[in-house]
């Protein structure tokens, strides 16, 4: 595996970098023979996949549910994505209907909670997205923070932005399988 270390200013003007990126120490000021370390400057080791060998990447379905859309969130849970490094594939406004509800919901349609579900993400537009990116599926759930918001971790979309167990703003993948599933009946043009 081969290595290029890249200096920047400022963390953005590497994070449209398609390569995977290590965020590394900055260098000692060896100029000044201080040896103190350079504040505004941060090493960024971009690492190569060996000849042959593609990187690895997935893909994650996110609904930002009409809870988000309602309340303007849509933009700042966009951005949470972009800023972690994810990259937005697909994006689509619309509103759904019962069908494709109880589809996406299968495993739930015969639990108790499910008709107000099924009304709940049918009574309004959402945003529909699919997000790639190493370990996508994971970070993704990571960053959206347990279902019930109530208990999510501060830092978290949920913990952040929501209040509720059933209004909790957005959906994401819970494994390969269920993102090969969701992306097929959300996204069938991608599969």
């Amino acid at each position: 595996m081969g290595y290029n270390v890249v200096w920047a200013l400022r963390d953005s003007e590497i994070c449209t970098s398609p390569l995977p990126v290590k965020r590394m120490r900055p260098p000692r000021d060896r100029s000044a023979g201080t040896g103190r370390i350079h504040t505004s400057v941060a090493m960024y080791v971009i690492t190569h996949s060996p000849p042959g060998v593609a990187a690895v990447s997935e893909r994650s379905l996110v609904l930002i549910k009409p809870d988000a859309v309602r309340r303007g969130l849509v933009g700042e849970i966009l951005s949470r994505y972009e800023r972690k490094g994810l990259t937005i594939v697909a994006l689509q406004r619309r509103v759904i209907d019962s069908a494709l509800s109880d589809a996406h919901y299968a495993e739930h349609v015969d639990k108790p909670f499910y008709p107000g579900l099924r009304e709940f993400i049918t009574g309004g537009p959402l945003v529909a997205l699919v997000l790639e990116g190493d370990q996508a599926i994971d970070v993704v759930r990571q960053m959206n923070g347990a279902t019930d918001s109530r208990a999510a971790s501060p830092g978290t979309i949920r913990g952040d932005l929501s209040m509720s167990k059933s209004e909790n703003l957005v959906h994401a993948s819970d494994s390969p399988d269920s993102a090969k599933r969701e992306l097929a009946l959300w996204f069938p043009e991608l599969s």
